[in-house]
């Protein structure tokens, strides 16, 4: 088996307020494969992507992606790590700036990282089209578009610098049922066409059930079971795991 793309190792976060939000959690994650990290509000998940993206520094533990240790990393080797490794937050309609258009906003993510004027404006044009935004509304503003669109658009800009890795944190958590399940079949298509890793965190098993390749529960900033996700489904070993999976109407 290859070497893992991303190996997180250990990692503890604590809060000025005394808040442990994560407590020794490893992770690992291999190309072209997606891995479910799931619990409720409060169980660290959030912290853990944010740790794995280098928005906060761990207390402890260590992250390797791609060979190279991100604390490590600096100048020209961060931000060529920082393409490889992208982000679709949560919040649509946040998540892009208000006062620049939606293919502005693609734009600046392909500029951050060295792409010349005239190749851009096709990148942003091919990528709207990849995601099921018509390229004529790259003059738009975020707030002219639906909630499905500007998630799409979130996703457009994490694509444009081809990563490997993808963090979906809580992605389709703003969106009505249809609209997630559409943003879901859009990911997965693009993840076959084109290798890319997904750790896809998510406090609603019923969406990671659809995408995952392997699930981790968190509870209490703590990793309290991993597995495949038929595994996780069908014998799940830690009570808090039933309980989550209990809630689930479409789960007997």
């Amino acid at each position: 088996m290859t070497e893992p793309l991303l190996v997180a190792t250990g990692l503890t976060k604590r809060f000025a307020n005394g808040v442990l939000a994560v407590d020794d959690v490893s992770l690992t994650l291999h190309e072209g494969e997606t891995l479910g990290v799931v619990g409720e509000s409060g169980s660290g998940k959030s912290t853990t992507a944010k740790l794995i993206l280098r928005l906060l520094r761990p207390d402890a533990g260590q992250v390797v992606f791609a060979g190279h240790d991100l604390a490590r990393a600096r100048g020209s080797e961060l931000r060529a790590l920082r393409a490889r490794l992208q982000v679709v937050p949560q919040s649509p309609q946040t998540s892009l700036n208000p006062r620049m258009t939606v293919g502005d906003a693609i734009a600046f993510n392909l500029r951050a990282h060295g792409w010349r004027r005239r190749a851009i404006a096709a990148r942003v044009a091919h990528l709207l089209d990849r995601v099921g935004v018509s390229p004529a509304d790259a003059g738009r503003y975020p707030h002219e578009m639906s909630g499905g669109q500007v998630q799409r658009i979130a996703l457009a800009r994490a694509l444009a610098t081809d990563p490997e890795l993808i963090v979906c944190d809580e992605a389709v958590s703003a969106l009505d049922k249809s609209i997630q399940a559409q943003v879901l079949n859009l990911l997965a298509e693009l993840q076959r066409e084109t290798g890319v890793a997904l750790l896809f965190i998510s406090h609603d098993l019923s969406v990671v059930e659809h995408i995952a390749d392997r699930v981790a529960v968190m509870y209490l900033g703590r990793l309290v079971e991993e597995g495949g996700a038929d595994q996780i489904w069908t014998a799940p070993r830690h009570p808090y795991t039933r309980t989550l999976l209990s809630s689930i109407p479409s789960i007997t």
